[in-house]
């Protein structure tokens, strides 16, 4: 059994710590509203990819947001 097969189970835990970790160092470096900003930004780009990808519902975006309670 190799180290990936090992860590398989844990990738999600390890994707946020990365995350995490990444996430620190450009609040300490850049501070918090640029941190914010990028961070921002980054999710938009995600999205418009996922949507130019075919792979975004963009209907079901706006159903689960406009449905009432």
């Amino acid at each position: 059994m190799n180290k990936t097969d090992m860590l398989l189970p844990y990738r999600g835990r390890l994707l946020g710590l990365v995350i995490g970790i990444v996430l620190a160092i450009l609040i300490i470096t850049v501070g918090f509203g640029p941190t914010l900003l990028i961070v921002t930004l980054a999710a938009l780009g995600f999205l418009v990819g996922m949507w130019r990808d075919g792979k975004l519902d963009i209907d079901g975006w706006f159903q689960f947001f406009t449905r009432r309670r």
